[in-house]
């Protein structure tokens, strides 16, 4: 399922696609794409989106990049955001977007594209709920797309949308409702780009009249008619008859002519945003009276007329919307609610004489009722309709389009309606208002965020950060009274908290974290030791949360002036167990670290903000200095230096020294602070550049169980000192071991050369030949693994009571340590590998004798780092007069004219699985040869093998450019391959409790 492509003709990748087209604003698209697959923009959502989004409107035949100009500083942007979440996310970015963003980083300057481009492309794409098939308007594709070509002001929020709001209404409402304008004459004043006159087209109205004031919005108006297939009336067609002809008219409002307007005697008159410039609305009216006031005949039922709709002319869906119908005493028609079989619709009975609809924000009130006193003074009749004809949500991907801003009224002739006069709508406007300003006031569901930290850890000032919001408001450690009441600790001001503050900590969850709030967002800065039992579980289920973390060692030093550290004061533990039950429901919690807020306060709280999604605001980053109103009455005690601060800078570049009192309770919790940090997305990369987390060659590795010293520990937390002699100067034996089905294969052998290298160095303290199988036997069994498993088993000369050479400090004993891995042979035992030979020479047993099976490997390493450079699997190492000894990683066979040959093992570590293959090229009726051997005998042998635990018996089809053999794996290297994996199957210790499923 995962390697699905996304299907984009469905949400919520529909809605990704159709908002990309629209160029809504980038961290909507953002927010889209995250809802594709699981809350992340992973590879499969970028590829959607470059195929389906970026690929397909630079393919468009119908809208030319090269003739529209795809606004490029738009896809840059949107580019650059899309790359810094999937970053952000740990998710590969494909080549495709990188290779995009970095043509637009070197080629593209924003200011001359802006220049050069004064009108960009984009799509409106009108999207059809299931109900609405039936409908007229409704495309079979269920997808209305216009293409327009706007003004850059509107693609960049002038307007306070990415195109005008009211338009974008007027145009839902005519789609929704079809049956108002079909065979109906249209005129709008005021068209802009021609969205509202295109909707009326499909909706086949019988004449659609467009009008505009300015004529490069008209030229602009007419180009997006013929985007969309419409023809614009010229005075040569004046008299031929086209449904899809579209008349564009220069008209002024200040200077229109009485008789010209009388001329056109339209149906309906439409306007969107025509009630914004005082100036202006004198002649708005005017233009409006005289257009409402011709005597052009209507039928009685318009419904019934409504061509090639197949909605019946008495039926309505009585709840479209959630909203209903109700009859319309003063409007120039009357709706009447009912049901349809398309699934929303309205049947209409209307009156004689013409109307208009105008869709409008209010944007002040004043403006607003000088309009209202200048249609009293016109004789005009205006209702408030907007509670009556809710249009259908079309565009339920556009997150710049606000509904809720928008009034809709009908305005026609005294002599023909009885509407409402200017008072009554006004009063209805600002009634609506008020309502609206007291949803904003007492917003039902605020959201709240939870932080989450330990004390001393910036999580004021981050409280104060979040203050400065215009969207937020912020809970001083709302649960504080009712920690101290249920732990009975004491403070100095215990009494006055207790007595001041709601104590009872779930009537604070119900009654003050959750309770309906003014503003979106509610900040809850939650010290974690203040979760204690007997608190309801919706506190850690509802919200949004993160953890803010600090080192101890920058805590503990601040923290005794006013209270005795603890463990428990700390709260790393409550950290820890608030991070796991997030993680359990889902929701793993976004960690951040006090000193990245410090070092780049911006970049770690756009950060933290887009994991919230919620919109970061740089007013974040200050605040002025002192005392505030939203501080617990423990300020003065806790917030002296948080108070003389006026944003994150940092107090001091250097530390102050530790107190040796507090190192037990540094031993305890630094540890946890070091878990939850490893959980932390290091976003300062302004400072610093840390690597990504890499990909581990067998993922099931991540969580595996080591054994070090005496405890069996998880892969993170497998580690030794920095005393111990592995570390001060490579002082350890190791040995590498394979099981396979069950059982350990030679690992007698194995642990006689382990304990034989030890005694060749000396070690003390060494550990036991049945304590060392007891680890092994114990760390397999915890792990489950039992069969295509390595273990790397090492044996360190221990930890040293202080560092440096010599093994007098070894006092501890030694530490033993098992690692075992999921790993199948690592290299290719099928194919065969390739070889190049060293300049680094084998040590001489003059120098570190190679019998001895130690852990200081850089003689080794250096010719691995030669093989890499060449790309061949190893490298040949040669002794220190030019013959053959093995390669860096293991030993090597020869075979010539049917004979095997191997170096002696002077200048080589003398292998189990090189002496087991010795064994088997005797068993199975081989010549076996041990001599001194050149390298030119390896240039022409007929085939080459080489042997280790970790690869067993793998071929070697060329060595430094020259082919072995046809360069394909030989007859006698097959042979042995076999006898060698029959050999394992058959023989190895059991592990104990094992049994074969």
């Amino acid at each position: 399922m995962a390697d699905e492509e996304l299907n984009p003709a469905t949400p919520p990748c529909l809605h990704l696609f159709s908002a990309f087209l629209a160029m809504e604003p980038s961290d909507s698209l953002i927010a889209l794409a995250r809802v594709c697959d699981e809350g992340s923009v992973s590879e499969r959502v970028q590829r959607f989106i470059w195929n389906h989004c970026i690929s397909k409107v630079f393919g468009s035949v119908e809208w030319s990049m090269q003739e529209g100009k795809f606004h490029a500083p738009y896809l840059k942007n949107f580019l650059k955001k899309l790359i810094s979440e999937a970053e952000r996310n740990c998710c590969t970015v494909l080549d495709e977007i990188y290779e995009q963003y970095a043509f637009y980083m070197t080629s593209l300057k924003d200011e001359i594209s802006a220049g050069e481009a004064k009108r960009v492309n984009k799509y409106i794409s009108f999207l059809f709920p299931e109900e609405s098939f039936k409908v007229s308007s409704c495309p079979k594709s269920r997808k209305l797309l216009i293409p327009l070509q706007c003004s850059l002001n509107m693609l960049e929020g002038d307007t306070g949308c990415s195109v005008w709001p009211s338009s974008l209404y007027l145009s839902e409402c005519i789609l929704s409702f079809p049956e108002l304008f079909c065979n109906k004459s249209c005129f709008e004043v005021g068209s802009g780009v021609g969205l509202v006159g295109i909707s009326l087209s499909h909706v086949k109205a019988s004449e659609v009249l467009l009008s505009d004031g300015d004529v490069s919005t008209l030229a602009n108006m007419k180009l997006n008619l013929e985007l969309n297939h419409l023809s614009v009336e010229t005075d040569a067609q004046k008299n031929i008859e086209d449904p899809k002809k579209v008349k564009c008219i220069h008209l002024p409002w200040e200077s229109a002519a009485e008789e010209q307007l009388q001329s056109f005697k339209p149906d309906i008159v439409l306007g969107a945003d025509v009630i914004y410039d005082p100036v202006c609305l004198p002649h708005l009216v005017r233009v409006l009276a005289t257009l409402l006031n011709h005597t052009k005949s209507f039928s009685e039922k318009v419904s019934n007329n409504c061509q090639g709709s197949s909605m019946r002319s008495t039926c309505v869906d009585s709840n479209l919307n959630g909203t209903n119908h109700k009859h319309n005493n003063g409007g120039s028609f009357n709706v009447i609610p009912g049901k349809t079989e398309g699934g929303f619709g309205l049947s209409l009975t209307w009156r004689k004489g013409p109307l208009a609809l105008i869709a409008s924000v209010i944007r002040t009130i004043e403006t607003f009722n000088y309009f209202l006193t200048l249609v009293d003074k016109a004789n005009l009749s205006i209702t408030d309709i907007t509670e009556t004809l809710k249009p259908v949500n079309l565009l339920p991907y556009m997150k710049s389009y606000n509904r809720s801003s928008i009034r809709l009224f009908i305005i026609s002739s005294k002599k023909r309606t009885l509407g409402m006069n200017g008072k009554e709508v006004l009063s209805s406007v600002l009634m609506a208002e008020q309502r609206k300003k007291e949803e904003e006031e007492e917003v039902e569901e605020v959201e709240v965020i939870h932080a989450w930290s330990p004390p001393r850890s910036l999580s004021t000032s981050l409280m104060y950060s979040f203050n400065q919001r215009d969207d937020t408001e912020v809970l001083d450690e709302p649960l504080y009274a009712n920690f101290l009441r249920v732990t009975g600790y004491d403070r100095p001001y215990r009494e006055e908290l207790l007595s001041t503050m709601e104590s009872n900590g779930n009537k604070v969850i119900d009654e003050i974290i959750f309770r309906p709030g003014k503003k979106k967002y509610r900040f809850c800065k939650q010290i974690a030791k203040h979760l204690v039992s007997g608190l309801s579980s919706d506190l850690i289920k509802t919200g949004k949360h993160f953890i803010l973390i600090r080192n101890p060692l920058d805590i503990l030093p601040s923290f005794d002036k006013v209270v005795p550290p603890s463990f428990n004061e700390l709260g790393f533990g409550s950290l820890i167990s608030i991070y796991g039950e997030l993680s359990a429901l889902g929701r793993p919690p976004p960690v951040i670290d006090a000193a990245e807020l410090e070092a780049n306060p911006e970049v770690t709280l756009r950060g933290l903000c887009e994991e919230l999604d919620i919109p970061f605001q740089a007013t974040m980053l200050k605040w002025e200095a002192g005392p505030k109103p939203i501080d617990g009455i423990w300020a003065p005690w806790w917030y002296k230096s948080v108070h003389k601060s006026t944003g994150f800078e940092r107090v001091r570049k250097y530390p102050v020294p530790f107190p040796l009192s507090l190192y037990d309770l540094l031993e305890q919790s630094q540890p946890l602070y070091n878990w939850l940090r490893r959980r932390s997305k290091h976003t300062s990369h302004l400072l610093k550049s840390p690597l990504p987390p890499p990909d581990l060659p067998i993922p099931e590795n991540a969580k595996l169980l080591a054994w070090v010293g005496d405890e069996i520990l998880p892969r993170e937390s497998a580690k030794v000192s920095v005393f111990d002699s592995i570390v001060q100067g490579g002082d350890s034996v190791w040995e590498g071991l394979r099981v396979y089905d069950g059982k350990v294969f030679k690992l007698e052998e194995h642990l006689d050369r382990l304990f034989d290298s030890a005694k060749a160095l000396a070690f003390d303290n060494v550990p036991t030949c049945e304590e060392v199988k007891e680890a092994i036997f114990r760390t397999l069994i915890r792990n489950g693994m039992f069969d295509n498993t390595h273990i790397r088993l090492s044996l360190t000369r221990g930890k040293k009571v202080t560092s440096g050479m010599s093994p007098a400090f070894n006092l501890y004993g030694c530490t033993l340590i098992v690692l075992p891995e999921w790993k199948p042979p690592v290299y290719d035992n099928t194919h065969g590998i390739t070889l190049v030979t060293a300049s680094t020479r084998r040590n001489s047993p003059n120098n570190l004798d190679s019998k001895i099976h130690h852990n200081n490997l850089l003689n080794n390493i250096l010719a691995k780092i030669e093989g890499n450079n060449g790309n061949a699997g190893d490298a040949i190492m040669l002794d220190y007069e030019g013959f053959v000894s093995e390669t860096n990683a293991t030993n090597i066979f020869v075979v010539k004219k049917g004979h095997v040959l191997t170096p002696h093992a002077d200048y080589c570590l003398p292998g189990i699985t090189r002496a087991t293959v010795m064994d088997l090229v005797v068993k199975e009726k081989f010549v076996l040869v041990e001599r001194r051997i050149s390298l030119s005998e390896f240039h022409t042998a007929d085939e080459v093998w080489t042997t280790g635990t970790m690869g067993e018996l793998t071929p070697v089809v060329k060595i430094d450019g020259r082919v072995i053999g046809d360069g394909k794996v030989g007859p006698v290297t097959q042979h042995l391959q076999e006898a060698y994996k029959k050999l394992t199957e058959d023989s190895g210790v059991p592990i104990p409790t094992y049994q074969k499923t």
